[in-house]
């Protein structure tokens, strides 16, 4: 008898490696917010994959910064301290500002057109209120710039301290006012692009953060009923 088809092998390291990114999306997105338990079982179920499995995620996820691993309890969604977010922004303000000063050497008007394919792919999500694709969208239309820079440390650096500020990034695209304040914000980046303003491009890389931590400290303020512990200035 001639051997059985077994169906095509499977790629373990490509399916973990999924499971991660997934797992790592619905942090980024709010499906799980900042210290809220992630619970294996749970976990193992929604995937549909061993409980060793979600376990190495979270281990991988704890690397990012965006899980913390509590001995004898589990793991966590991790939190964001005034003193760690102050830090990360001023140093994420002065990577962007580089990565946008590389990436002006670099734009061609091929890249603008790109850009602003991008840029409806955000309005159109924002019109749908499909908010997850929004944020997608919105994400890949900084990336590109800070991809034209040609520098991948650069761009390691940035997007692992954009990571860390998960709690921040979904808090400000949920107050009102800010979608908008980003689909203006796009077109004047790839206005300054066209134009080759750096004086511009600069101040739009460090505004678009600025603001997310603003929203982010005011929401902070009304939940505690106080003023922000930190400036919102950077």
């Amino acid at each position: 008898m001639g051997q059985q088809n077994r169906g095509p092998k499977r790629n373990y390291k490509q399916d973990f490696q999924r499971v991660v990114a997934e797992l790592e999306n619905m942090i980024l997105i709010g499906a799980f917010q900042p210290r809220k338990r992630l619970v294996e079982k749970n976990l193992s179920q929604i995937f549909n994959v061993s409980r060793f499995w979600i376990r190495d995620a979270l281990k991988v996820l704890e690397t990012k910064g965006l899980v913390k691993l509590i001995p004898y309890k589990g793991a966590v969604v991790s939190n964001v301290s005034l003193q760690e977010l102050e830090e990360i922004f001023v140093i994420r303000v002065a990577l962007e500002k580089l990565a946008t000063r590389l990436a002006l050497k670099n734009i061609s008007s091929s890249d603008i057109k790109i850009l602003k394919r991008i840029s409806k792919q955000v309005e159109q999500s924002f019109m749908k209120k499909d908010f997850q694709n929004m944020l997608i969208a919105n994400t890949n239309f900084h990336d590109y710039i800070f991809k034209r820079s040609q520098n991948q440390t650069l761009q390691q650096m940035i997007n692992g301290l954009r990571s860390r500020c998960h709690i921040i990034r979904h808090s400000a695209w949920s107050s009102p006012g800010f979608l908008e304040r980003s689909l203006e914000e796009h077109q004047l980046y790839i206005n300054a692009l066209k134009g080759r303003d750096l004086e511009t491009l600069e101040q739009l890389a460090e505004d678009h953060i600025t603001h997310a931590k603003t929203h982010y400290l005011k929401k902070l303020a009304n939940e505690n009923n106080s003023v922000p512990l930190v400036s919102s200035e950077v």
